[in-house]
């Protein structure tokens, strides 16, 4: 009974409550109805409450200024990117791939601009059948700030026996590199937590510094990404195409075959040596140097943009690509053509 009389208490009291925020034209409400009114508003508060606590959890303090600290750090990763890494030693671009690849070397640069430290590498997981001659391991690597002492990322990598770089080796064959299992897999034991090791380094560095826009992961450790370098017969076969023609006049008329600069011919790509010796077989005969054609023994070749002088190799890889005459500069300024134009 006393129970009851509290509760009607309670809602006596409440519904005072809500008529006294009510007109006072307006009749005052049941006292069912005073109630619904009166805990619907209640949980209307409650969550507005927490919608207000969640949006104050997940938006910064202060936007605009994180704003202006993610304008900066872009800023910087392009101006080490231009002015400081170096291509072929910091990073380098894979064929096939959309961004270049960070290396080791250019990770250990970023530590060194961002003071950044890596701590000791711990192995997470891993498998060892050497009946099977199955290896693996997944190793994670912390990155920290050196001034603060603070842990700024982890970064996670793994390696294993059964990647195309490890479980084949090529050995010579009449001239011929031919590939065979790896007999020895354990022989790489230590070979393979090295590079996990190096992977996560990679992997926390690109985290920690938010290169990622920029740059893709160690894929130059990544074998089966890579195009599978020209036979010495396919390369054989080239240099006799061009036996007439001096070496690096030979590689400026490979350079315009193939779109791309090739500095030596271990460079070509066995794609690109088909397609070479299928380039100079419809020309008919050998790509007699264009010493011996009238005319064109003092051509020169002249950026139609910034009017410097350019190699035959550019000229023909601008003329291919762009379809005009660009020297690297100019190439670099305009970008990746889409459907230009080749001129005669």
């Amino acid at each position: 009974m006393e129970e009851n009389l509290g509760t009607n208490n309670e809602a006596i009291n409440e519904t005072l409550y809500v008529n006294r925020q009510m007109p006072e034209n307006q009749p005052a409400m049941p006292l069912n109805q005073a109630i619904t009114v009166n805990q619907a508003t209640s949980a209307n508060e409650a969550a507005s409450g927490n919608e207000a606590t969640l949006r104050t959890g997940i938006t910064p303090a202060n936007l605009d200024a994180e704003i202006e600290k993610a304008i900066q750090m872009r800023e910087t990763l392009n101006k080490l990117f231009n002015n400081l890494l170096q291509q072929g030693i910091d990073f380098d671009r894979i064929p096939g791939t959309d961004k270049p690849t960070l290396l080791k070397p250019g990770a250990d640069l970023l530590c060194q601009v961002f003071h950044f430290t890596s701590g000791e590498p711990k192995i997470i997981s891993s498998t060892e059948d050497f009946d099977k001659g199955i290896l693996s391991y997944t190793v994670s690597v912390p990155l920290i700030h050196r001034d603060t002492n603070t842990l700024v990322s982890v970064g996670i990598g793994s390696a294993n026996s059964y990647e195309v770089k490890y479980k084949y080796r090529y050995v010579d064959a009449d001239g011929e590199k031919v590939r065979i299992e790896n007999p020895e897999p354990a022989d790489q034991q230590n070979t393979l937590i090295k590079m996990a090791a190096k992977r996560a380094y990679i992997d926390a560095v690109l985290k920690a510094t938010g290169a990622s826009r920029m740059f893709t992961q160690d894929i130059e450790d990544m074998a089966w990404l890579q195009p599978e370098k020209a036979s010495s017969k396919q390369i054989n076969y080239i240099k006799m195409l061009y036996k007439d023609v001096d070496e690096d006049k030979a590689l400026e008329d490979i350079s315009g075959i193939v779109d791309r600069k090739v500095e030596s011919w271990d460079k070509v790509t066995r794609e690109e040596a088909s397609k070479i010796i299928e380039a100079k077989k419809k020309k008919g005969a050998n790509p007699a140097s264009e010493r011996d054609v009238p005319g064109k023994r003092n051509q020169e070749y002249i950026c139609t943009v910034c009017k410097a002088r350019i190699t035959q190799g550019v000229a023909a890889y601008s003329r291919n690509k762009y379809g005009k005459l660009l020297c690297e500069k100019c190439q670099k300024a305009a970008g990746n053509p889409v459907n230009k134009p080749v001129i005669n």
